[in-house]
């Protein structure tokens, strides 16, 4: 039996406090910036696990078809550098932190920033030449000093942020009606038929993503891609360090696998000493035929590459994932149609050079 709900208390103090933080916004009493080109938020109300990384990516991707020059501004959560910093190909997760490098690496094309302070972030990469075009704020939602003129809100069909409860009883960083600041909802890691009903507020348009897992690629140690890996029938340690390891099991499963065993850490855990120690002894307990891991988690393994085995080195594979999107109704527009709309249209926070 669960007795997280006797932290409600607490729960209602967040609540007040957060409240609170909201109304000075509101009212101008906090001051917050705009800035003179598409800005895109892509955030939740839930402390991780909805996806966001993939759903940066898309957009990403989708601005780069259509010819813009994209930034990708994040706060680099569980580095160990502070204040601003341009991604580069020598950076590691501890520079700039495990999300951003893995959004460097899986889009070369697009600029990849860090700065706590959102506000002198985007300054500086308006400073570049050439400077971006349009920008994507990664997990931005909370951070109002930023006025993003077009947001997307993301909720896990597992715990919608209308079933969740506000920290630390439940997982919200805002209450449920925060929800009303994104221009798009999207519920994400819908399984197979999995459509949770969700109110919406007028205006906001509702989507539902799941997850797209591409082949396994074998690990190197700066994430080259090389001959896809096949799972049939071998006997997995999956080896995580993320919110909710529970859907890449169920599809390696699904993929044939003949047994997964879990080895999981906190997320953005970054391996000690010990939990490399940990990890080899249960690699050799299971007797495991390939080891998988995320590509999140991968950026954080390279630091601790040298200490790892060769044999574990040479079966550790990384599964690396998208999304696929879909509106709510069929007569709706589609997620990349708004997304662009807005870039090529929307004239209250910019114009395109």
């Amino acid at each position: 039996m669960s007795f997280r709900f006797l932290l409600s208390p607490l729960s209602l103090l967040w609540g007040l406090v957060a409240e609170v933080r909201d109304k000075c916004f509101d009212w101008g009493l906090l001051p917050t910036r705009s800035f003179p080109l598409p800005v895109i938020c892509v955030g939740n109300l839930a402390v991780g696990g909805t996806g966001k990384t993939p759903h940066v990516e898309h957009i990403l991707r989708l601005l780069h078809r259509e010819g813009y020059r994209v930034a990708m501004l994040s706060r680099g959560y569980g580095r160990a550098t502070r204040g601003y910093l341009l991604a580069t190909e020598s950076h590691t997760a501890a520079d700039i932190g495990d999300e951003p490098l893995q959004v460097k690496r899986n889009c070369p094309f697009a600029t990849v920033a860090v700065c706590e302070r959102r506000v002198e972030g985007i300054e500086r990469l308006l400073q570049l030449n050439p400077a971006p075009q349009v920008i994507v704020l990664d997990d931005a939602f909370q951070h109002r000093y930023v006025r993003p003129g077009f947001s997307v809100l993301l909720t896990a069909a597992s715990r919608l942020y209308t079933a969740d409860h506000l920290l630390p009883w439940g997982r919200l960083r805002e209450r449920p009606h925060a929800a009303r600041r994104a221009q798009a909802v999207v519920v994400t890691k819908c399984g197979e038929r999995q459509r949770p009903a969700l109110a919406v507020a007028p205006g906001q348009q509702l989507f539902y993503s799941r997850i797209a897992y591409a082949p396994l690629q074998p690990w190197t140690a700066r994430g080259e891609v090389t001959a896809a890996g096949d799972v049939k029938g071998k006997s997995i340690l999956l080896l995580t360090a993320i919110a909710h390891p529970e859907p890449l099991r169920d599809h390696l499963l699904a993929q044939g696998a003949a047994r997964v065993e879990s080895l999981s850490f906190p997320d953005h855990h970054a391996f000690s000493p010990r939990d490399i120690e940990r990890i080899h002894r249960t690699y050799r307990r299971l007797g495991a035929s390939m080891v998988v891991t995320t590509q999140k988690d991968a950026t954080r393994l390279q630091a601790v590459a040298p200490q790892l085995q060769p044999d574990f080195l040479g079966n550790l594979y990384v599964q690396p994932i998208g999304v696929e999107i879909e509106a709510a109704e069929a007569s709706q527009r589609t997620f990349n149609q708004i997304i662009l709309q807005y870039v090529t249209s929307h004239t209250g926070n910019g114009c395109l050079d």
